[in-house]
């Protein structure tokens, strides 16, 4: 058992390491920080609480514990979430993105055995779709993609050999902006009773700042994902649709599906979603410019980023760099956590053979990083590979650097 003297020694743990975090630079593009007035609900009597009652009847307040903020979910978080994805329809339970993945397929995928199409995992396409599908009775098939661009004459083949009932785009992985509307196409000329479901995950804050288009623009009839990649929320997931029909579809896979979703990070959610509204197209836009730069920057002092043959490098918040092989990528990750500089070592980015860092510049855009902290941050990986050690300072410089952040500071 452990003893009062053994809690101390992890409280004191814990403490320490929040210290480090607190001034580190993570540049991992799957996690992003929560602003202090978001983070507020996590440490409230909420997150102790079920909340079931949507529709706020007064008749129905079978648990009342968050009775006395339950506008904050059915007004703010669903508010923000529908005219930031200007989607009418928006389902706010998911916990998280493969929670929400699951929901999407339960809802949009017919009866079990028919077939739910998604991206191969080789091209960018999460690890646990294809297997998703299959558990839940579906039958799988997968397409490539290349660019951004999906193979057009392999989605029509499958169009027409499985007439499925949902094609699932779901690119993790990718410098590029996913192109939605020509699947659109192909699925109306192909095979028009398909539904089209986005999950756009790592780029749902790219989205809903207006710096790459929307999916439901583009003809998708619903999109989603997690909340905390490029857009500054909590670890949670959210569905969108303009149908509702299809929300209502969504909404009753959720009923069997979960349980608690979360209240207290829900609210989050609510209190990320209006800050967001202030500045994520600035951010959002930032993001993108601060990728560009970052990547032309490590180009420049020799490193071997990832880039097309016209020399694109990304569009989205993404930039993919080989260092090595795994022990000299390991190394170089172990001196940049070091230097206070926390990174993302892949094995599988489409392309690219054997080890990569996949860094994302969302959460240094988000904390105030801009063009002298790019500048800043290039600089100590130049370090980092030249072995110069100066006490793990390099975060401090970077930050340093940082302008003020994009979330609301008189909270902090």
């Amino acid at each position: 058992m452990t003893d009062i003297n053994e809690l101390h020694k992890i409280i004191d743990r814990f403490r320490c390491q929040q210290r480090k975090s607190d001034v580190a630079v993570n540049l991992v593009p799957s996690e992003n920080k929560l602003s202090p007035l978001a983070q507020l609900p996590l440490s409230s009597d909420y997150y102790n609480r079920y909340f079931f009652n949507d529709a706020l009847d007064p008749g129905f307040w079978q648990f009342r514990g968050g009775q006395g903020v339950a506008e904050i979910e059915t007004e703010l978080t669903i508010g923000h979430l529908s005219r930031l994805a200007r989607a009418p329809h928006v389902n706010e339970r998911p916990i998280s993105g493969l929670s929400a993945m699951m929901m999407a397929m339960a809802g949009l995928g017919g009866k079990p055995g028919g077939s739910v199409v998604s991206i191969d995992a080789a091209s960018g396409g999460h690890y646990a779709t294809a297997d998703m599908a299959r558990r839940l009775g579906f039958k799988s098939a997968t397409v490539p993609v290349v660019r951004g661009q999906v193979d057009e004459p392999r989605l029509e083949q499958v169009l027409r050999e499985h007439e499925p009932e949902l094609v699932y785009l779901d690119l993790q992985n990718s410098r590029h902006e996913l192109e939605v509307s020509r699947v659109t196409e192909l699925i109306r000329k192909h095979s028009p009773l398909t539904l089209l479901h986005v999950d756009c995950s790592h780029t749902m804050g790219l989205i809903l700042g207006g710096a790459l288009g929307n999916p439901l623009d583009a003809g998708a009839d619903t999109m989603g994902g997690s909340t905390h990649k490029t857009f500054p929320g909590p670890h949670k997931g959210v569905l969108f649709t303009r149908s509702p029909e299809l929300h209502q579809r969504l909404k009753d896979a959720q009923f069997t599906m979960l349980s608690s979703h979360h209240f207290s990070e829900t609210l989050a959610l609510g209190l990320a979603a209006a800050e967001f509204s202030h500045f994520g197209q600035a951010y959002a836009e930032q993001v993108i410019g601060n990728a560009r730069l970052f990547s032309k920057l490590l180009a420049a002092d020799g490193f071997d980023v990832a880039a097309d043959e016209d020399g694109h490098t990304t569009s989205t918040h993404q930039v993919w760099v080989r260092i090595g092989n795994a022990e000299q990528t390991d190394r170089f990750s172990e001196s940049l956590y070091d230097h206070g500089i926390r990174v993302n070592v892949q094995v599988d980015l489409p392309g690219l053979p054997g080890p990569a860092l996949r860094l994302g510049v969302n959460e240094l855009t988000f904390m105030g990083g801009r063009e002298p902290a790019v500048h800043a941050l290039a600089k100590e990986f130049s370090n980092a590979r030249a072995g110069i050690r100066r006490d793990g300072g390099g975060s401090l410089r970077v930050r340093e650097q940082c302008g003020p952040p994009f979330y609301f500071v008189e909270f902090s």
